[in-house]
């Protein structure tokens, strides 16, 4: 699905019923009621497709926060940069508002509810989006080292620039490119303005009451979605790359050869300031006597493979000798099972640390020996880690990996987000006797919401995910092991 195929269903849908008003006789404003319709499902599809997954907007709204923290420090406005790092405490709550509040004006737009609430609410909502998109895309034009209020700074437009990478306002469902985002939305301001200005022209599909029951059961709805699919289950829809039946060491395998293959050109152009030329390496190896370098200026480029590349791509597990043990892991054949924790939060005491200091010096010829050994006691930071993690392993995690090693199968646990003295640390402090490895945050927040999540694994196939809220009874995971 595209940005453009989604908009014309939309379209489609929306020129539909209002045929369908006019037919009736329901409506005299047949323009005015398609942009009603119009914007009303796309709100309602937009925020469906973030609905099934709003951990998922609650991550990139963490990367929002980040990004303005940073764009307000050490500026005239520096007194605003905290503000950001106290609202990350509250992303999913921010998640599931921005979520439901969307959805409910989908249904408001379209029945025509409050006329004058609804194109306000609409309105500064068009703002609100519009001003993240900008800043999504305008953050191009801001090398990395740059505050992007340092205007004179800007350079020209580049996607490694940009503090966040896509505005997630279709979710991992379809993904825009921030220029587009923004376009999209500047084109929305368009009824947004027109619904604030022209609000007594909105068409009322059936009976007040009617209208009240269905927004009061829809806002009850739409909220307890979003609340089971942020603290109790995995979502049921999913659109990420690590869904359940994808095999993720073929995939990757695919992604990779996709990128070992991409086209690589060169761009020619003359030093005279004439027309460039770019001829593919082929080519420029039989023509490079025509292009000498004092008179050209040659660059290489790779053009774009020839697929998505995903973040499976990405996907890497190293042990605690951060040695890469991905292939290992994707590759067995039996079925296995998979603990992730992408994020352990934990605080720093400062704790006295006795190690032994041995001084060697040079003897006759090359020898070195011992002169002496002394024990030194050092205040070291060291992780505290909560008691009620450990509590939930003790109850919900560790008697699963108990009955998978009894069963002969492999289970191990994935942290993200720790160095490896706090991984012994974390281990040694919920007592886990299995491998541990580690992977980027980021790609296991992709991999599974719940943290901590449980998955079973065969040949590098994910079968089954479940929440630690879910987590399953063994007889559970067997019905899931075919053979």
């Amino acid at each position: 699905m595209t940005i453009v195929k989604l908009m014309t269903w939309i379209g489609i849908a929306a020129l539909l019923i209002t045929v369908i008003t006019v037919y009736l006789k329901k409506t005299k404003n047949p323009l005015f009621s398609f942009l009603q319709y119009f914007t009303g499902i796309l709100f309602l599809v937009s925020g469906f497709v973030k609905a099934v997954d709003p951990l998922g907007t609650a991550f990139k709204t963490e990367q929002y926060f980040d990004a303005f923290y940073y764009t307000f420090e050490g500026t005239k406005m520096s007194f605003i940069a905290p503000l950001f790092h106290f609202l990350n405490n509250y992303v999913n709550a921010f998640s599931i508002g921005t979520i439901v509040l969307e959805m409910m004006l989908g249904v408001m737009l379209i029945l025509g509810i409050k006329p004058r609430l609804t194109s306000w609410a609409f309105f500064l909502l068009m703002i609100f989006f519009t001003c993240l998109t900008g800043f999504t895309f305008l953050t191009g034009y801001v090398p990395p080292d740059v505050n992007f209020f340092s205007f004179s700074k800007w350079v020209e437009f580049s996607e490694s620039n940009m503090r966040v990478s896509d505005c997630g306002c279709f979710g991992d469902f379809i993904k825009i490119v921030p220029k587009t985002s923004f376009l999209k939305d500047i084109f929305l301001m368009i009824p947004a303005i027109l619904f604030l200005l022209y609000n007594k022209k909105f068409h009322k599909l059936l009976s007040s009451g009617t209208r009240v029951g269905i927004s009061t059961v829809s806002f009850i709805a739409f909220l307890f979605y979003c609340l089971n699919y942020t603290y109790w289950n995995e979502p049921d829809i999913d659109f990420r790359p690590f869904k359940e039946g994808t095999n993720i060491r073929e995939q990757k395998i695919i992604e990779q050869e996709a990128e070992a293959s991409r086209p690589v050109f060169q761009v020619i152009t003359p030093k005279n300031g004439g027309t460039s030329v770019t001829l593919s390496s082929e080519e420029y190896a039989k023509r490079w006597k025509e292009f000498p370098k004092e008179d050209f200026d040659i660059e290489q480029k790779t053009g774009e493979a020839s697929m998505k590349i995903t973040k499976i791509s990405d996907f890497r597990l190293t042990d605690m000798d951060e040695a890469d043990v991905t292939d290992n892991i994707l590759s067995d054949s039996a079925y296995s099972l998979m603990i992730v924790n992408y994020k352990v939060h934990f605080d720093f005491e400062m704790k006295q640390v006795t190690s032994k200091d041995t001084t060697f010096v040079e003897g006759p010829g090359d020898s070195i020996h011992i002169e002496g050994i002394k024990s030194v006691t050092q205040n070291v930071e060291m992780p505290v880690f909560r008691n009620d993690w450990k509590t939930m392993y003790e109850s919900k995690i560790l008697p699963l990996i108990d009955k998978a090693e009894s069963k002969h199968m492999s289970a191990y646990v994935v942290f993200g987000g720790l160095s490896i003295d706090q991984m012994k640390e974390a281990s040694r402090f919920i007592g886990l006797e299995v491998p541990v490895y580690q992977a980027d945050e980021t790609i296991l927040k992709t991999v599974i919401r719940s943290n901590p999540g449980i998955i079973l694994w065969k040949n590098g196939k994910i079968i089954k995910k479940w929440h630690i809220n879910k987590a399953p009874e063994w007889a559970e995971i067997e019905g899931y092991m075919k053979d």
